[in-house]
């Protein structure tokens, strides 16, 4: 599997010929993707036309080419819906949190214990702060944390206890289900594409 990071909270995933859009920013980045999801609604790219690539900014239960994904609204905030998602592609487990201001709630916690990997705001204001998102990560340890949303990674780093010079920008995180460690939260930091 392979996460590459295209800036503020969009990320393209990929294994093999499926791919998963996550915040796309425009309609020519859905071009051979499988299945998009945004966390914020109205999104800020129009719905595509067409079928080819599965679209999906509501909470709910979806499927397309055996990517399976679980959406949960947390509500509104100036007038924009978030969502949080599980996404279940090639036998791994993503949490996206989106664009999240406050903590969610605990029992939707419960449905993301079992994360591989978690992508993150990890920038502040007007996101979770770093320390309310570090406390989000120790209740459900994931194996592997990709932040996104940020100018200055140093709080959150510090925030989970990792020196600053300890992560190195990454162009992209290359992995096998195999090669992940459990309840590890290792933070992959990756460069813009």
């Amino acid at each position: 599997m392979i996460i590459t990071y295209q800036g503020e909270n969009y990320f393209k995933i990929q294994s093999g010929e499926l791919s998963v859009l996550i915040d796309p920013e425009n309609q020519r980045s859905l071009r051979g993707a499988n299945a998009a999801v945004n966390t914020l609604l109205p999104a800020p790219v129009p719905t595509p036309e067409g079928d080819e690539c599965f679209w999906i900014d509501h909470q709910g239960e979806y499927e397309v080419r055996g990517i399976h994904v679980r959406g949960w609204s947390v509500g509104e905030d100036g007038g924009v819906e978030k969502t949080i998602y599980r996404i279940v592609f090639d036998d791994v487990t993503i949490a996206v949190f989106g664009h999240i201001t406050k903590e969610p709630p605990k029992e939707l916690l419960e449905y993301l214990e079992d994360a591989d990997v978690a992508i993150v705001p990890a920038g502040n204001n007007p996101y979770l702060a770093p320390n309310a998102t570090a406390k989000l990560l120790r209740q459900i340890e994931p194996s592997v944390v990709i932040p996104s949303l940020f100018k200055d990674l140093k709080p959150f780093l510090k925030e989970l206890n990792h020196g600053n010079d300890a992560i190195k920008p990454e162009e992209k995180f290359v992995f096998k289900k195999k090669d992940l460690e459990p309840k590890a939260m290792v933070v992959h930091w990756l460069e813009v594409k």
